[in-house]
């Protein structure tokens, strides 16, 4: 594999996994990042990453890192819209079967993985404008005007991947939208060890605590709430909350802090196609996630480490087969995965008060398992 001339496009979580492994087996990919420097790992919130995504960083001799700046997330909690509790999920299933289920702000992840990589490997402010196949190679022209062949393209620039329009006709990939959305913005308190989420009939309010800081998500019905704007919205939903649950109703005052609240519409995507020749997709330009489930990036992590693994065991000849492997054995458990958060949206993303209010009375008796039971198979490797 060492004179294997690899391109990665996209420096985010996927890509940076990726070249992280294949510097391990002793190949030095170029990878080239849209982002300016000075603008890179700015942005992002908070991450929950399963073990099926953390325990890519055992490999790369990162845990340490990664536990000194994460925290163990202990229990899921589901709440009325009012606040009050309708039922609390213990991890401990996942924590102590499989591993540490841990809150990490996007941006540490990243730097955890940057610390592997080296910035020398990325060239920012760049993207890939043509793929063009050649007899044993692609012919790569980026946004510079340089032309370059290489014997692996791996496409890792999200799930709005420009790239992939290069490589997949547009019957090839779709997108599911939700229709709903919302802000996300910090709340600079110390953490609790609990996710929160509050869920009524047009309504979503989320608690996500990382380390020295808890993410809220506030959000709706796009159409709706983009029509009221966030001030009016959040003072709906505050009103709703009863005075006996300080934490949400503080966690709204969060935004006042920030006066331009990235705001998020949930989607997804999926590739029907994972590869061409010796051209590859990987993370969410493979199959993207909704956040609902919390599995896009420590799915993106394991697939890197599938992709990879795969392909250090085959030649320059045979890339093709490898890539083949490669989707045989990642594309039906990504698309698990992906049902299971697409499953979890629709009963948390509900419109009618009646149907929210029949939702609430029958979750007490699902457990988390049975909630996420696609997502549990993956965990298990099926």
């Amino acid at each position: 594999m060492q004179n294997l001339k690899t391109l990665i496009v996209g420096a985010g979580v996927a890509g940076l996994t990726c070249a992280a492994l294949l510097i391990n087996q002793g190949i030095e990919p170029l990878i080239l990042e849209r982002e300016k420097k000075e603008d890179f790992n700015e942005s992002g919130y908070m991450l929950g990453l399963l073990p099926l995504g953390g325990r890519v960083l055992n490999t790369l001799d990162a845990r340490k890192d990664y536990f000194e700046n994460s925290i163990q997330m202990e229990s899921y909690e589901i709440h009325r819209a009012d606040g009050t509790l309708i039922k609390n999920y213990p991890l401990n299933f996942i924590n102590e079967k499989y591993g540490s289920y841990r809150g990490i702000t996007r941006t540490g992840l990243i730097d955890i993985l940057l610390r592997k990589v080296g910035q020398d490997k990325i060239k920012f402010n760049t993207t890939v404008t043509a793929l063009n196949d050649q007899p044993e190679s692609t012919e790569v022209t980026s946004s510079s005007g340089e032309i370059e062949n290489f014997d692996l393209v791996v496409i890792a620039d999200g799930i709005h991947s420009e790239t992939r329009k290069l490589m997949l006709n547009q019957d090839e990939y779709d997108y599911y939208d939700t229709g709903w959305g919302g802000w996300v913005t910090w709340f600079n308190k110390n953490p609790i060890s609990s996710y929160k989420e509050y869920w009524g009939s047009k309504a979503f309010l989320g608690l996500y605590p990382v380390k020295d800081k808890i993410g809220v998500f506030l959000g709706g019905p796009v159409d709706n709430i983009k029509k009221k704007g966030l001030n009016v919205f959040r003072s709906e939903v505050k009103e709703s909350i009863s005075s006996n649950y300080k934490l949400p109703r503080q966690a709204l005052h969060s935004f006042d802090e920030n006066n331009e609240p990235f705001f998020w519409e949930f989607q997804d995507c999926r590739s029907h196609i994972w590869y061409k020749k010796n051209v590859v997709l990987l993370g969410d330009a493979a199959t993207g996630f909704l956040p609902t489930a919390g599995v896009g990036a420590s799915m993106a992590m394991d697939s890197a480490a599938a992709l990879v693994d795969e392909l250090s065991r085959v030649d320059k000849a045979h890339i093709n087969y490898g890539l083949k492997l490669y989707k045989s054995r990642q594309k039906g458990r990504a698309e698990k995965a992906q049902k299971d958060s697409r499953n979890l949206g629709k009963m948390m993303f509900i419109k009618s008060s009646i149907i929210s209010a029949l939702r609430n009375k029958i979750l007490p008796f699902y457990s988390l398992q049975r909630m996420l039971a696609d997502l549990s198979e993956v965990m298990e490797g099926k």
